[in-house]
This record gives C-alpha cells, sequence and structure tokens, in this order.
C-alpha cells in the first residue's frame, strides 16, 4: 500500500524459544535476532500461513527495560508489513516506513516497556504474497522518533457503548469522521459486532493483529433482511488485540452511535451439528492386489491410518468398517455400505475413502461419458465402476455425504456430487494419474492432507469445527506446496496431477465435523488377520495396465 504510514496497536501471543542461526526460508519456529544483526529470509508457500492468507516469519529479540530499538524491513519483492508485539501488553505495527516517497519498506522504532522476549512479525501488506526480505535491528540515535501507536479507546468484551461521529474527529483519507475501539481476544472466539445509528448509514471495520480487516456496510441477517446498520460477526482467526473503527458509508455525516462489542450466538447451522463420534466412515485401501494387477506402496496404510485418527479424535462412529487388501472386495464394500445405510441418522457424516489404482474402461460414448471412458476403482477382485459405486452412494442418507478418492483417474466420480449436502474430493482429473506420495510414506497425498485436516489441521480459525470450506482450502494449500506433481494420460500423454474438489450445494461454512476436545474412542469393527500371498512389483502411479503389467514412468 504505497504512500500509506500508520502505526496501529496490536497484540499477539508471544512466541519463545529460538535457534540461533539469523535467517529464515519457512520454518515454523522464531528465530533469534539482537540489535547489531540483519537477517536475511523469504516468504514462501511453505512459511506459516496466516488465516488472512499472508504468509509469515517470526523472530524474537530478548530486550531490556528502556532500550530503544530499531527494526527495518525491506523487500524487493513484496509491500512488508511487521508487527512487534512483547511484554505489558506492548504492540506496534507498521506497514509503510515514514521515509517519504513510494516506500513499501516498514520501520519500527521501538522504546522496550519491560525486560523479556519480544516477538517481531514478518509478514506482508496483502494476502498471498512471497518474495525475499532482509530484517533489520540496530540501536537507533538519539533524534529518531519512537513509532507510537494509533488511538483507540479500550472497550470491554460484552459491553456497549455510545458515542458521536463529529467535526475535530480523526478523518479517513476519503473524508469520512472515524471512532476507533480496542479490544482483546482470543484465537477460536467468536465474536458479534453490531453498529446503528439513526443520522447516518453506518461502516464498521474490524483490524485483525496481523494488518488484514473485515468491512461491512450494511447488516445482512440469516434471513437476507438488510439494513444501513452494520455488523461483523465471525471467528477470530488469532489471539491478540482487535481495532473497531467507527465511520460512515458517506464522508462527512455525523450523529451519534451505539456500538455493542460482545460473544456471538453463532450460526444456527454450526450450532446444530453435534460432536462426538459421529464419522461413520467406509475406509478402503488396497496395496496387495494379489496377482491381478500391480501392488503399491502404503495404499492400504492411507486406510488404516484414517481410521486410527478419526478414531483417536474421538470422530469415528463404531458402525465403521476398515477394508485393506483382501478384505477390500466387492461384496465386503456392498455389506459395508448396507451397514452404513442402516445406521446413518441426520446428525451423522457419512465418509467413503478408497485410496488404490484407478484405471479407465471404454463404454459407447453418451451424456454421461464424453469421453467414450467409465473411470473404476480397483478393489482387490474386481474393478467397481464410478455408475456402480454412484449406486451404493445412492443407498445412504446423512446430514452430510463425502466420498474421497485417491486413486488415478478419480475426477471422473465426480458425477456421484449429483444431490444436496454431497461433498467429494479427487485426486486427479478423470484422465490423469495420481502419483504416490512417497515423501510421506502415504499411498497418496490427498489421503495424507485429509487425514491431517479432518482431524484438526483444517480447522483455521481455531473454533473447534472443520467446515467445508476450510477442508478445501487446506487440502488445495497442501497440493500447491507440493508444485507441479507429474500425471500422465492412458496414452501416457505427459500432465500434472490436479485436485479436484466439488462441494455440490454445501455451503463453505457448513460443517464437516466439530472436534472433540479431547479423545472419545470408539469401537471398531474387528478384522481378521491378513495372509498375504506373494507380492508383486510396487508402482508409483496408481493406475492398471492390465492384470500383472505395472504402468512405469
Amino acid at each position: 500500500m504505497r504512500g500509506l504510514k500508520t502505526a496501529l496497536t496490536l497484540a499477539a501471543a508471544l512466541m519463545l524459544g529460538a535457534p540461533a542461526a539469523i535467517g529464515q526460508s519457512g520454518g515454523t519456529a522464531p528465530t533469534a535476532i539482537q540489535a547489531g544483526q540483519t537477517a536475511q529470509g523469504e516468504l514462501s508457500m511453505n512459511s506459516v500461513q496466516l488465516p488472512s492468507g499472508k504468509y509469515q516469519a517470526v523472530y524474537v529479540l530478548e530486550g531490556r527495560r528502556g532500550q530503544r530499538v530499531a527494526l527495518d524491513l525491506h523487500s524487493e519483492d513484496f509491500d512488508s508489513y511487521l508487527v512487534v508485539t512483547g511484554p505489558d501488553g506492548f504492540s506496534l505495527a507498521n506497514d509503510d516506513a515514514p521515509n517519504g516517497g513510494d516506500s513499501l519498506d516498514s520501520r519500527i522504532v521501538a522504546q522496550l516497556p519491560a525486560d523479556g522476549a519480544y516477538r517481531i512479525a514478518v509478514t506482508t501488506y496483502r494476502p498471498g504474497e512471497t518474495g525475499r526480505y532482509q530484517l533489520r535491528a540496530s540501536l537507533p540515535p538519539a533524534n529518531m522518533p519512537v513509532t507510537t501507536a494509533d488511538p483507540a479507546q479500550p472497550i470491554q468484551f460484552g459491553s456497549v457503548v455510545t458515542g458521536r461521529l463529529a467535526q475535530g474527529d480523526a478523518r479517513m483519507a476519503s473524508g469520512e469522521f472515524t471512532d476507533r475501539y480496542r479490544f482483546t481476544a482470543r484465537r477460536g472466539q467468536r465474536v458479534r459486532i453490531d453498529l446503528t445509528a439513526a443520522k447516518f448509514d453506518t461502516y464498521l471495520i474490524l483490524r485483525h493483529p496481523d494488518g488484514s480487516q473485515d468491512d461491512n456496510d450494511d447488516r445482512r441477517d440469516e434471513n437476507g433482511e438488510t439494513s444501513l446498520d452494520s455488523r461483523i460477526d465471525r471467528v477470530l482467526p488469532e489471539d491478540g488485540e482487535y481495532i473497531v473503527t467507527v465511520t460512515s458509508y458517506r464522508p462527512g455525516a455525523t450523529g451519534e452511535y451505539r456500538l455493542a462489542v460482545g460473544p456471538s450466538p453463532g450460526v444456527a447451522r454450526q450450532n446444530a451439528v453435534p460432536g462426538g463420534a459421529r464419522v461413520i466412515a467406509i475406509l478402503v485401501g488396497v496395496s496387495d492386489y494379489g496377482g491381478r494387477t500391480s501392488n503399491l506402496p502404503n495404499t492400504d496404510s492411507d486406510a488404516r491410518e484414517l481410521f486410527n485418527s478419526l478414531r483417536a479424535s474421538g470422530l469415528l462412529h463404531p458402525a465403521s468398517i476398515l477394508l485393506t487388501n483382501e478384505q477390500a472386495t466387492t461384496k465386503a464394500v456392498q455389506d459395508a455400505f448396507a451397514r452404513a445405510s442402516r445406521a446413518a441418522g441426520p446428525n451423522d457424516l457419512f465418509l467413503f475413502f478408497f485410496s488404490g489404482h484407478g484405471d479407465q474402461v471404454d463404454v459407447p460414448v453418451s451424456a454421461a461419458e464424453l469421453d467414450g471412458r467409465s473411470e473404476t476403482i480397483e478393489l482387490r477382485d474386481a474393478a467397481m465402476r464410478d455408475v456402480e459405486l454412484g449406486q451404493l452412494f445412492d443407498t445412504v442418507h446423512a446430514r452430510m455425504e463425502m466420498v474421497v478418492l485417491d486413486s488415478c483417474f478419480s475426477g471422473g466420480f465426480r458425477n456421484l456430487i449429483n444431490r444436496p449436502n454431497v461433498m467429494g474430493l479427487f485426486s486427479s482429473e478423470e484422465d490423469l494419474t495420481s502419483l504416490v506420495a512417497s515423501r510421506f510414506k502415504a499411498g497418496g497425498f490427498l489421503a495424507y492432507f485429509l487425514r491431517e485436516g479432518m482431524t484438526g489441521d483444517a480447522d483455521r480459525d481455531g473454533d473447534r469445527l472443520v467446515t467445508a470450506g476450510e477442508l478445501a482450502d487446506y487440502v488445495r494449500r497442501r497440493f500447491r506446496r507440493e508444485g507441479e506433481i507429474p500425471a500422465d494420460t492412458r496414452e501416457e500423454e505427459h500432465g500434472t496431477q490436479n485436485l479436484i474438489v466439488e462441494r455440490g450445494g454445501l455451503r463453505v461454512d457448513d460443517v464437516v465435523v466439530r472436534l472433540a476436545g479431547g479423545a472419545q474412542l470408539a469401537e471398531a469393527t474387528p478384522q481378521r488377520a491378513v495372509v498375504r500371498a506373494a507380492p508383486l512389483p510396487e508402482t508409483d502411479v496408481k493406475a492398471t495396465a492390465g492384470a500383472g503389467t505395472p504402468k512405469q514412468r
């Protein structure tokens, strides 16, 4: 943001403990820095990503009471943003250094109020920006002015204040008068901020600790009705101090207003979703194909690890079924669907997961198969086509149904998302292969990311809910970090493996799972011991090319 010099009061959770090295390139641990040192680093897709979409690197400076420190952040690649927090609620931030011109660098000159560790967050003004940066800590000259925070009146969480926009108040660059308030909150807290006025059209701004902000002009209620009042109702994504700006839609407007800041009742659709063991899962993983086609590494483990993770998180319903290798027959999958259909209720999530080979078979061209190919998942004993899986899927009716396929050509199963409250995640497009995720010791990238996301990592705002939007965004982000994953068509034309997400009629804030506060173990159907035939050679591509003939690169 060119030309804007600003310092905002902010607060964030203090992070302690830092390695001695100066410089960061995406690690999560804070790095120690002292006055007189310069750190070189890079913000990238492997860096910590804030809920706002900004990437961040964190440094820690051990300071003394009364010490003056200058922090200068420079980048040729992005518009920088610098945040410093520390003991006694100390907090400052800066977008553009106060040195005139079009500088996009940031500078904070701080006089430290107490002995202790000060957290320095290097981030960007705009979400998603990446690039190299330089952070310099120095002792400033005596005549260099100390950075001061913008004035904001404290407001207690849960209170109501009345005020007035009037001549003499601070003004925005566009001419609107403003009053500012601050409150401290925790990540995961849901807040509702209401601004009402009789004589002017209100406008409300909520600035986050990382410098990002929410805006609202006209309040929209859940029934769709709107008014000229303003409301921000959201889950707060980080610990710290938030700045509320009361202003008007039109420049120069004045008059009395009422501001309420307090806990939100939440979204009725989300509140109605119970926690506990509500995931009825059929988890299928085939690594050992018993000679029918080439074996795959870790695809059976994908199903097993997901089963164990859901159970350890207290999410797995007792009616869930784990089928691996020779257990994963067509009859066993059909029986598992029949069991799930009997057990599923209006408060449950039904999940069908498969990791293993996928294939394409030639069929007549039709409206359903425009390319003249039907996709399959390869069970232990036979292939199951998309039409057959769709018929089984249609027998289960729950609060939400989800199908996740980590196999070649799995995007061809997106036609299963054909009714409300159904979501699909597919590891590749319908004409491209999916690669084994060897570096994660997993059968597939989607399988590994799904397990991490559903059991908590996708809960980006900390409200203990994983929503459809959060899960989809989390898996997409993880795929992007892997770069271009090579994939082939059946004719061995080269392409890139791309995740397919279909939410159907689901909203981004519809709840997939409500996370438990602690592990709630659920008993699963015991599985008989597995006796394996002599294995065939393994392939890293999850497609079949004829029984016993692995498709190799």
